[in-house]
């Protein structure tokens, strides 16, 4: 099966880069990478078109290629959704991030649309898990505050009550050193997104602290308590005495990171994604 696989390159939050190095080793797949200028001008010779999210929601000159997948991520975003819902009537195959996103897709361009969540782009070979006592640093934040959101106060409370902390934004390549050492990570979601941080750091072995997540299928990815740990309000004490007792009760919590790293390494990695991808898109085994 030969691909093309559509992103613009060295994207911060693009997954084109990630699912190329995966399907790499997949047995029986070739692609090439275009960027979104590129592919415009492709005339066949693929067997499936795919996009992968870059951030950027406008196709461009793709609505004569196909077969033509799509998987993207925003669908919290107002603008971002917007765009999407414009230019998906030209694909063959919609993919999206979030559960509730896929779900009002699916109602506004009535046909399937499939709800494929994010994943962690480093799990294969299996990193390594490396016990509490053992990681420098109490809490790790690692993105941008966002725009008119409470992310700002959960991440000030880190700043000013945990010093042993990281908060700021880092490469990619550094995202599983930087979580791997980390006792916490503290997730502030978006328009109630199921972001990547939550992949990547439970994947490297971080406990995941986050907001409660309601109504997009979170529930049916982790559970709470078991594998990850939530809060419903940051604007009272309830984060910190989370924190609190997490940092304090460390083998308990070190349990919960353990069974978080082991459930994401099997079953939410990006080898599991585009395995879940092809067989839909392109019926591949």
């Amino acid at each position: 099966m030969k691909l093309a696989l559509i992103f613009n390159p060295g994207c911060r939050v693009g997954i084109g880069e990630r699912c190329a190095r995966v399907l790499a080793g997949f047995p029986g797949i070739t692609f090439e990478c275009f960027d979104v200028r590129a592919a415009a001008s492709l005339r066949g010779g693929f067997d499936l078109y795919l996009r992968l999210d870059d951030g950027d929601y406008a196709l461009g000159g793709l609505e004569h290629l196909h077969p033509f997948a799509w998987w993207v991520a925003d669908t919290h975003l107002k603008h971002s959704f917007n765009n999407i819902v414009t230019n998906a009537r030209a694909t063959d195959y919609l993919f999206c991030f979030q559960k509730d996103g896929s779900e009002r897709l699916s109602r506004l361009l009535n046909r399937p649309v499939h709800w494929l969540p994010a994943a962690a782009d480093y799990s294969v070979p299996l990193p390594l898990f490396v016990p509490f006592a053992q990681r420098r640093r109490d809490i790790a934040f690692v993105g941008t505050t966002g725009k008119f959101s409470l992310r700002k106060v959960a991440l000030e409370l880190i700043r000013s009550e945990y010093p042993d902390s990281f908060v700021g934004t880092a490469p990619r390549e550094e995202l599983p050193g930087i979580y791997a050492q980390s006792r916490l990570t503290v997730n502030y979601s978006i328009n109630n997104d199921i972001n990547m941080r939550t992949f990547e750091a439970m994947g490297a072995g971080a406990l995941v602290v986050t907001s409660r997540i309601r109504n997009n299928g979170f529930e049916e990815l982790f559970t709470p308590g078991k594998d990850c740990l939530v809060f419903d309000d940051i604007t009272t004490k309830e984060l910190k005495s989370v924190i609190d007792r997490a940092l304090v009760a460390s083998l308990e919590s070190e349990s919960l990171a353990r069974a978080g790293w082991e459930l994401v390494n099997a079953r939410h990695t990006y080898r599991h994604r585009m395995e879940t991808l092809l067989r839909i898109a392109g019926g591949h085994k």
